[in-house]
């Protein structure tokens, strides 16, 4: 055994802590992962929490029902609208939550379609990304502060967005161990074998960057180097003008790396080359909320689903059957055996700070790498330098999330006014004042009192 089991819980068992269970894709993947884990064989508890006690209720009537089918009720689920409660004892702590939910994400990209900005995904970025983290890094920060007081020993891992600028919050505010994740990098195989027209598991990959764009360093397929292989194919057949690639090859031929996870995520991080003036159209970028879970006519029937389950009214293997319930979760499940039982493995994209992993990034900023997984904790594989013109838009990008936060903290509008001029959307500076003036007020309800004083 390479390290001391750093778990706190109590009588042997395990404790996972789902924060924000409200989440309608998360949370089911979550707990069909976890019925079907070792965790579960060895004695599991997850706690369940959420402000919303109707979704609370549905999503932990499909627990019981999801515990009951895989693990014959082995695994216990239970619900708390009152986390501090739940919190005490955790191994871990995961975190899904949304403030404002579907209703504020919807504004973060229909106001600043008012002033003719596009977003794609809006939860990263743009200045939904910038609303979302001015709603989000308060609320984390009190559950980091909660889980440094009730379990301090316990690993957070967050995936609520925008995962960099929420995971440099924790990290740089408390000493919880906070990492945050995403599913996005388990489909990097798949897009790769889709450019070059081959099976998903020939191909290997590593990557490097923040959140939403990092780079494949290096790929092989079956074994051999696969940027030659890409390279002939994109001096032979060009790159798509529409569509999935014609993004993410695009920079590539100009960076001389694939960035990822796809191009709906990666066009927002370059606003001025594929969102702005009519490029989305140009390359068949869709906009928001069209294929994404906050689509109301794609949420209904998926809710209407789960309610069906946790009533009794529907067989749970109705839910377990769809095709991809587990992608969402399991990631995190294998993380937490590898580290509650000693089960070495390398992850392949974790949310860390640098600290010399990308040396020439910013040491305090957080960085999706790869990294080594056992009971001794989670190291970062050191990934070497990524490409100067690569650098240098990560490390923009990361200035920007640094002033995010600090408005976020603050209430200070002029901190929020330099980020949203620093993120590239709006077309002045006049423009971004009377944007952030109304997102405020479209997003009072959501925000800190701070914001408010004296207006």
């Amino acid at each position: 055994m390479r390290g001391a089991h750093v778990l706190v819980g109590v009588g042997g068992e395990f404790r996972v802590v789902l924060i924000g269970a409200g989440s309608l894709t998360f949370t089911p993947s979550l707990l069909k992962g976890l019925a079907g884990s070792e965790l579960a064989e060895r004695g599991l508890t997850v706690a369940l929490v959420d402000i919303d006690p109707e979704a609370l209720d549905v999503m932990y009537g499909v627990g019981v029902r999801i515990a009951e089918q895989l693990r014959r009720g082995r695994m216990r689920v239970e619900k708390h609208l009152d986390r501090r409660r739940a919190l005490e004892g955790a191994d871990f702590v995961i975190v899904t939550i949304g403030v404002g939910g579907v209703r504020a994400t919807h504004l973060d990209v229909e106001v600043p379609r008012r002033y003719g900005i596009e977003q794609t995904v809006g939860d990263t970025v743009g200045p939904g990304g910038v609303m979302r983290a001015l709603r989000h890094v308060p609320a984390l920060l009190e559950i980091a502060r909660d889980v440094e007081d009730l379990c301090p020993g316990a690993y957070l891992f967050n995936y609520s967005n925008p995962l960099t600028p929420l995971t440099r919050a924790v990290r740089r505010e408390t000493r919880v161990k906070a990492y945050g994740l995403c599913t996005g990098v388990f489909a990097v195989s798949y897009i790769l074998a889709s450019y070059l027209g081959v099976e998903p598991g020939c191909v290997k990959a590593r990557v490097s960057g923040i959140n939403h764009l990092y780079w494949v360093v290096d790929f092989t397929v079956d074994g051999e180097p696969g940027y030659p292989l890409l390279r002939e194919k994109v001096e032979r057949e060009g790159v798509p003008r529409r569509g999935e690639g014609a993004v993410a090859l695009r920079l590539y031929r100009a960076f001389g790396l694939v960035p990822m996870p796809g191009d709906r995520h990666v066009a927002e991080f370059f606003p001025h080359l594929f969102i702005l003036g009519g490029a989305m159209e140009r390359y068949g970028i869709p906009r928001f909320p069209e294929g994404t879970i906050y689509d109301y006519g794609a949420r209904r029937p998926f809710e209407e689903l789960l309610r069906r389950v946790a009533s009794g009214q529907a067989p749970v293997e109705e839910l377990l059957k769809i095709r991809g319930l587990e992608e969402e979760g399991i990631g995190v499940v294998r993380l937490m055996e590898a580290i509650a039982l000693d089960r070495e493995m390398v992850f392949p994209g974790i949310n860390v700070p640098n600290d010399g992993v990308v040396p020439n990034l910013p040491s305090w900023g957080i960085v999706e790498v790869p990294a080594y997984v056992d009971s001794s904790g989670i190291r970062p594989l050191h990934m070497g330098p990524l490409p100067k013109g690569i650098a240098g838009v990560l490390a923009q990008r990361l200035a920007q999330y640094e002033a995010t936060i600090d408005a976020a903290l603050s209430g200070d509008r002029d901190l929020a006014l330099q980020a949203l001029l620093m993120d590239g959307y709006v077309g002045s500076p006049d423009q971004a004042g009377e944007l952030l003036e109304e997102m405020l007020k479209a997003e009072r309800e959501w925000l800190p009192s701070y914001w408010f004083q004296g207006r």
